[in-house]
């Protein structure tokens, strides 16, 4: 595994940022935005079990994912009619082969789930970036950065009426989530709070780390469980420590039939929920 894994995709990912800077000025990128519909909070069910389902074409711990007669638009589809509450596409280049046209494809299509974009991301513009390019939220990774920079991207995606996926690996980062969410209390349902179990140190994964932390969850937003769920075992698993959803790539890309195993994975969910109330 590589060290200082996250740290060198910040430094990768502010490079990007200056090469689209110097493409479009902040100022510009600003106005398109503003020109734009404005989006309304999201609206998950407390009482329901929610999948996140993610097009990721590559990973630095798996390798290749995706065939390259891959289509982005039927695996987003094939979410859709699985019941995807949610779709994250990843937009980064280097170790996910991923981009922005991917993100504006799947925003592109004729559906009503809200679109995340999942990147490594260091610098409000890029926040912007999401929203010209169609995603309704953006995933920020609370150890990439310093607070005062977390707090610039999470103020432009709430301005641009987007909302935030606050992503922890530790009790610290999970006690700065909640923070963050207290300081933030009239924007309450634009946040998700989740909790990674891949060290993006290392990119080693300690599925325990979910419960290490589920006792420190916030109780006044959704917590999302990510990676290392593969299965209905680690879904009831989850579910069991408190979490309200779980973010899925690899499983999903890796199926033949990713429409028949989400819905699969989604009743599971929601009969376990039910059999907990």
């Amino acid at each position: 595994m590589t060290e200082n894994f996250l740290k060198n995709m910040a430094k990768e990912s502010f490079k990007r940022f200056q090469v689209a800077a110097d493409s479009l000025a902040e100022k510009d990128l600003l106005s398109l935005c503003e020109s734009m519909e404005h989006l309304e909070a999201i609206d998950l069910p407390s009482n329901d079990f929610h999948i996140i389902t993610e097009i990721k074409k590559q990973s630095p711990s798996m390798g290749r994912l995706a065939a390259e007669s891959f289509d982005v638009e039927q695996q987003a589809m094939s979410y859709i009619d699985g019941g995807a509450s949610l779709l994250s596409v990843l937009t980064e280049p280097s170790r996910f082969s991923g981009g922005l046209e991917d993100l504006q494809l799947v925003a592109d299509l004729e559906h009503s789930i809200p679109v995340m974009r999942k990147d490594f991301l260091v610098h409000p513009y890029q926040v912007s970036e999401a929203k010209y390019h169609g995603a309704n939220g953006v995933l920020i990774i609370l150890a990439i950065a310093d607070e005062g920079q977390i707090r610039a991207m999470i103020q432009r995606a709430l301005h641009h009426g987007m909302f935030v996926l606050l992503e922890a690996f530790t009790k610290k980062e999970l006690h700065l989530a909640t923070h963050i969410l207290t300081t933030f209390a009239d924007h309450s349902k634009q946040f998700l709070v989740g909790v990674n179990c891949r060290d993006l140190n290392t990119l080693e994964v300690h599925f325990s780390n979910f419960e290490k932390l589920a006792t420190d969850l916030p109780s006044n937003t959704i917590c999302v469980a990510e990676s290392g769920v593969k299965n209905l075992e680690d879904l009831q698993c989850v579910i069991e420590m408190g979490f309200g959803a779980a973010l899925i790539g690899t499983a999903l890309m890796q199926s033949n039939k990713p429409t028949a195993k989400l819905h699969e994975m989604k009743q599971f969910a929601r009969k376990t929920m039910v059999a907990r109330q």
